[in-house]
């Protein structure tokens, strides 16, 4: 009995075993298998990276193309808006010619039969004079609407200085003649402590001639003028220590409007300056930055030619200016005015204009 016992335990005992090892098979199998998906989930998801790497490159690829693309685009859109404007001018230019010497040459044909195509020349130590209409107003009169940088000849096309180059801002209303000088940015001033000693002259792109001309032929002209302080004035009790040269050669004290003769500035005019009765902000000296904005618009002292200032002994005092271009706008009525502003292009035509025209506008 105990014997039978004793191999029926160990029957049980094999089949338990027996059960083991195939339980241990199973999950050796099952193992691999995850090892292998494993691996395989391993390289795919390695190919998924290089894949995602490959893409990120594709997007800076395209993302660096498009830029290009849109440099491109807006390199070619300046490009034609400035075509554009040439052809404008062109048009309109050349059609107010074409009437001109349409008339001319009827008149000619009537009084002394064909005319002569020699081309119409002006004496110029560069050969053959450019026509430009007088100012910007007149070039709008013409059909121009895009603002831009043009040629002029305020004095008379063929006669006089030769045309300059000046910015037109058609948005304006009426239309302004801008004329550029090499000190437009705000400036710092030298520290100096007599009146004046500090000297700015002003070189602009136009001869003075062709400015007064334009300020004769112009509705009206300014130009702005700002003066940041810190506890600098421009004038302390009757000693003046700023001011600016018109085209005459004369000093002038007042920062605003037309008041020549008198030292003021624009709060002093509204009565609204800090510190009462200074007529200017920067007269009080103020521990402080203040500034004093103001449009000079006396065109008979425009434009302005020089600056001066002074009074910087200490080294907290500083102070800065910035003078805006000569800005005339519009046209002068017809009695202070007599030439059209179409008029100077009449019988100026020429074989070669068209050509002197392109370079001007470029």
């Amino acid at each position: 009995m105990y014997i039978l016992a004793i191999k029926s335990g160990q029957r049980e005992k094999g089949r338990q075993w027996n059960k083991l090892e195939d339980l241990v098979s199973g999950l050796l199998r099952k193992t691999e298998e995850h090892a292998k998906l494993i691996a395989q989930l391993k390289n795919d998801c390695e190919h998924l990276w290089h894949e995602k790497e490959n893409l990120k490159l594709d997007n800076e690829n395209l993302k660096s193309s498009l830029l290009e693309n849109i440099r491109d685009r807006d390199e070619i859109k300046l490009e034609l808006n400035s075509t554009e404007g040439r052809l404008q001018y062109l048009e309109a230019v050349n059609q107010q010619i074409r009437g001109s010497t349409t008339h001319k040459a009827s008149s000619s044909i009537r009084a002394k039969g064909p005319p002569s195509l020699t081309p119409k020349r002006a004496c110029s130590t560069h050969g053959i004079r450019m026509v430009a209409p007088r100012t910007c107003q007149a070039l709008a009169d013409l059909g121009v609407t895009r603002s831009g940088t043009y040629h002029v000849d305020p004095d008379g096309s063929l006669i006089g200085d030769a045309p300059t180059l000046v910015f037109c801002d058609m948005e304006t209303t009426p239309v302004s003649t801008i004329v550029l000088h090499d000190s437009m940015g705000n400036t710092e001033i030298d520290p100096c402590g007599d009146p004046g000693c500090y000297r700015r002259n002003i070189s602009y792109g136009s001869s003075m001639k062709q400015m007064v001309a334009l300020i004769e032929q112009s509705e009206s002209c300014e130009q702005q003028i700002r003066y940041d302080c810190f506890m600098a004035a421009l004038t302390t009790g009757l000693r003046q220590y700023g001011w600016w040269v018109d085209r005459h050669g004369d000093p002038q004290y007042y920062w605003d409007g037309s008041n020549a003769g008198e030292h003021v500035c624009r709060c002093g005019i509204s009565n609204d300056c800090i510190g009462p009765p200074h007529p200017c902000n920067c007269d009080a000296k103020a521990p402080q930055w203040e500034s004093d904005v103001g449009a000079i618009m006396n065109g008979t002292a425009l434009p302005i030619t020089e600056l001066h200032f002074g009074g910087l002994k200490f080294d907290d005092q500083r102070a800065n200016y910035t003078l805006g271009a000569l800005t005339c706008r519009g046209k002068a009525p017809s009695s202070a005015n007599p030439v059209e502003p179409d008029s100077s292009l009449h019988g100026a035509g020429s074989t070669s204009f068209p050509q002197k025209i392109i370079d001007s506008a470029s």
